[in-house]
């Protein structure tokens, strides 16, 4: 017998944890290795960062539209041609005889895999109204694991195999996904206001997305400073070489995504019980912790492992409630609050990793982690804060 779950069958859960797991998985094990791929191609130093960073400059501003298109698309429509859109980039990354064809695969891949996550939470949102933390927390560990997994199998690949073989592995994971997607997820029932698209984003439900975003945005910022600026002073200022920093840096990325599995449904539990603005404050804190930790101890092994375990469960409970807060937006206008959310961590990204290479560059090592890692998530606690009675009034209505 099928178990049903808010009108919908499990399987649904499945088919959702693939999408997202697919999602992930293209990027979590390509991200590491387009580079030297370009440099393969013949791309001198220029080329290979140009091609490794136009991911998150297509995406940032694509991701928003996307999220927009979901919600006068359809969610279901906007998942399949995301998934189609993807294959076809994999095809070109696979067969690109030179970096600007490399280049051309790169922004395909950033333009439709926009689709894809956006669709997925409103998705949520459409199919389990009533109850969407168990299915959101579900669809979160599964990407979760595909960073996991992803990170840490594409250099692998290569060394074995090639390049050729990362694509060809997440080609078959995107035509199984796009396979389950148009077998069995179902078509919510249409909002009379669809076509208004995010007309309403700007009443009363603007303070939710704009809480969202400023929590997401806080932390990325702090995630951009670890990968883009950390192993900058692991070398220069404890000695580390370059491999030993960069494997510093994925123990840290690796460790945290990791322990961040088991807070997602801890996650959900306490945003249904009370309200997601609870672990959202709870991811604050421990944000703001590892960025102290990370300040005063970058150069002990053991502190940076503790604080990758404590930003473990600010990733578990910043990513989960600031999702929720948008996918229980109205119908018409989840993808595009779905949409900014997600453009506010590849925003944190984009602008922590070169912004504290300046810092670092200009002004040292002191104050580093306390200007970009603690700073912005007492900000945005102390937002959430202010906002708090006005919010959790929306969430009950």
């Amino acid at each position: 017998m099928v178990q049903v779950i808010g009108g919908y069958s499990k399987s649904v859960y499945a088919v959702l944890g693939a999408v997202g797991f697919v999602a992930l998985i293209d990027t979590s094990m390509i991200s590491p290795v387009i580079a030297s791929h370009a440099r393969a191609l013949n791309a001198d130093a220029f080329w290979a960062g140009l091609i490794a960073g136009s991911y998150s400059i297509i995406a940032i501003p694509m991701i928003v539209l996307a999220g927009y298109f979901s919600d006068i698309l359809g969610r279901r429509r906007a998942m399949v041609m995301g998934l189609a859109g993807d294959l076809l980039a994999m095809t070109l990354y696979a067969v690109s005889p030179a970096p600007s064809i490399l280049l051309a695969a790169r922004i395909l891949h950033a333009v439709f895999d926009s689709f894809i996550v956006p669709s997925a939470l409103a998705l949520i949102g459409d199919l389990f109204s009533k109850s969407v933390g168990r299915p959101l927390s579900f669809f979160w560990i599964f990407v979760a694991v595909a960073i996991v997994l992803g990170s840490g199998s594409s250099a692998g690949l290569v060394s074995t195999l090639g390049f050729h073989a990362v694509y060809a592995v997440i080609g078959a994971l995107v035509v199984a996904s796009l396979i389950a997607t148009l077998r069995g997820l179902p078509s919510p029932p249409t909002s009379k206001n669809r076509v208004r698209g995010g007309a309403r984003i700007g009443g009363v439900h603007a303070r939710r997305v704009a809480v969202s975003m400023i929590g997401m945005l806080s932390m990325y910022l702090l995630i951009g400073g670890v990968v883009g600026t950390l192993p900058t002073i692991l070398i220069d200022r404890f000695g580390l070489d370059e491999r030993g920093a960069a494997a510093q840096i994925g123990l840290f990325m690796a460790v945290s995504t990791a322990v961040s599995i088991p807070i997602f449904p801890i996650s959900a539990r306490l945003a249904e019980r009370r309200t997601p603005l609870v672990p959202l404050i709870i991811g604050l804190l421990a944000s703001m912790t590892t960025a102290l930790a990370l300040e005063f101890g970058a150069g002990v092994t053991l502190t940076r492992v503790i604080s990758s375990i404590i930003f473990g469960l600010a990733l578990g409970t910043v990513i989960f409630s600031s999702s929720y807060l948008v996918v229980t937006l109205p119908q018409e206008v989840r993808g595009l609050g779905s949409g900014l959310n997600q453009s506010a961590s590849l925003l944190g990204v984009a602008l922590g990793a070169p912004l504290t290479s300046l810092y670092v560059a200009t002004i040292g090592w002191e104050g580093f982690f306390i200007l970009y890692g603690v700073i912005p998530p007492l900000a945005a606690a102390l937002i959430v804060l202010s906002v708090w009675r006005r919010v959790a009034r929306e969430l009950k209505e």
